[in-house]
């Protein structure tokens, strides 16, 4: 067999990068595994395991791979998941798995992962989004390589990282053109041993019925099938890329700061829906959605058209929310999804006030740095969530407002008007995205700012 291919990324190469594996224990990683050791050396690669809990021998198999990985000399990790339900259990395997594999490589700070789809693979996935009815970016297949996106799981849940620095995570498919038989001679030539899944013999997982019943009647009917299959994904992801192309180019005519231009977006509708359908998906891409369906996308955009300008829309598409606001379409975790997120920030401190002394020459407002000073040394600053009902005077001719109007004046959504509230004793001082209070501003003379930063 061809030894492990060295996918190049910009100007660096994977031979010295430091690499994960996606390590199941079955033919296919543990052959990846061996030939990446091989081509990379041992203390360049790590070993990472994922723990299902599914069938009844997963610690025997966690055992298995932690031993494989000491007898090659690499590195080794592992982690427990526990699914949250029996229904849809290969998707929600997956999903859970690559989280699994992410937050691993982001305690580590890896940014390659490797894993060990094949061609069979790519005809079975192939085949899996043709049965369902998908379009080009599913029947595109798996790519040999990714830059992978934060996905939702990572974006609505606390997980083992939720502290450390997200990093960019490129996933490998070294193997994507070579056929399982070809790891399996290597396997053989190799004497490498590895752990058979009983489950991939259960005919009543879609995939295992396509692997074990379909492909191999297909290549009766016609020898050749499975790299066939393979090649048309690749020539249908070279139509999706142009798809994608055309959608970036409407989507700058289209997208604005505060969102998708609904005027914009219906306007491209009405010259082209096909080009409109394509621009919508993509920005939903963008955002790490799936795509909508066929149904979906025909309801939202006929929504669209009937509401008034100034109208609230709000869609639930793959466990998030898409809201029209002021014209403008915005992705939004669910309420209750924001609620626990915004008390993890507050609670890990993602964000905080910024103070900077501000030149004597400068323009913006502040606060009299002798009286901040004062307040600091008395230990009267705090910060407090808004509780509702709270009144603000921006300037001092004109009298205190709700920030409810405030907020709605600066055009700031109220699924992002959650930000802590900056108090000196029990007077409401600033507010992130509105300013500093009347009472308090100073323009001249030495002065200290006053800014919210996003961790």
């Amino acid at each position: 067999m061809a030894s492990l291919k060295t996918p190049t990324k910009k100007n660096k190469t994977l031979a010295t990068a430091k690499l994960a594996v996606a390590f199941s224990g079955g033919l296919d990683s543990t052959v990846l595994l061996h030939a990446t050791v091989l081509a990379h050396g041992p203390n360049n690669v790590h070993a990472f395991h994922v723990h299902h809990g599914i069938q009844q021998q997963a610690t025997q198999w966690q055992k298995h791979c932690k031993k494989m990985a000491q007898q090659l000399g690499c590195h080794f990790d592992t982690r427990n998941i526990q699914l949250p339900s029996t229904s849809n259990v290969e998707a929600q395997a997956r999903d859970y798995r690559y989280q699994a594999l992410r937050d691993m490589c982001e305690a580590h700070q890896i940014e390659d992962l490797l894993v060990a789809h094949h061609q069979d693979d790519q005809a079975e996935t192939v085949l899996i989004q043709l049965m369902r009815g998908a379009g080009l970016a599913g029947l595109s297949g798996m790519p040999a390589s990714k830059l992978a996106k934060q996905n939702k799981l990572s974006k609505l849940k606390n997980t083992a990282s939720e502290n450390i620095q997200s990093t960019n995570l490129h996933i490998w498919r070294p193997f994507i053109d070579l056929r399982r038989a070809d790891l399996e001679i290597y396997a053989k030539e190799n004497q490498i041993t590895w752990i058979e899944d009983p489950s991939n013999q259960d005919e009543s997982y879609r995939r295992n019925a396509i692997r074990k019943t379909l492909l191999p009647h297909l290549e009766k009917v016609q020898p050749g099938a499975i790299p066939n299959l393979a090649r048309s994904a690749r020539h249908l992801a070279e139509a999706q890329d142009l798809l994608n192309q055309l959608a970036d180019i409407d989507l700058g005519l289209i997208s604005q700061p505060q969102g998708l231009s609904k005027t914009n977006l219906l306007r491209l509708y009405k010259t082209n829906q096909s080009r409109a359908k394509n621009a919508l998906r993509r920005w939903l891409s963008k955002q790490g959605l799936v795509h909508p369906s066929e149904d979906r996308l025909v309801s939202w955009f006929a929504q669209l058209q009937q509401v008034r300008v100034d109208a609230r829309l709000q869609w639930e598409h793959d466990d998030m929310l898409i809201r029209l606001w002021r014209g403008h379409l915005s992705v939004e975790q669910p309420k209750s999804q924001q609620k626990d997120q915004q008390k993890n920030e507050l609670d890990n401190q993602s964000g905080e006030w910024v103070f900077k002394s501000l030149a004597a020459n400068s323009r913006k407002i502040g606060i009299a740095k002798d009286r901040f000073n004062e307040a600091k040394e008395k230990g009267l600053i705090n910060t407090m969530p808004r509780q509702g009902g709270e009144k603000f005077k921006i300037q001092l001719n004109r009298p205190r407002k709700s920030l409810k109007n405030l907020y709605q004046e600066a055009d700031i959504p109220p699924w992002q008007r959650d930000v802590p509230l900056f108090y000196i004793g029990d007077e409401l001082v600033a507010v992130a995205g509105i300013g500093i209070s009347a009472d308090w501003q100073a323009t001249q003379g030495p002065r200290v700012s006053l800014d919210w930063l996003p961790s």
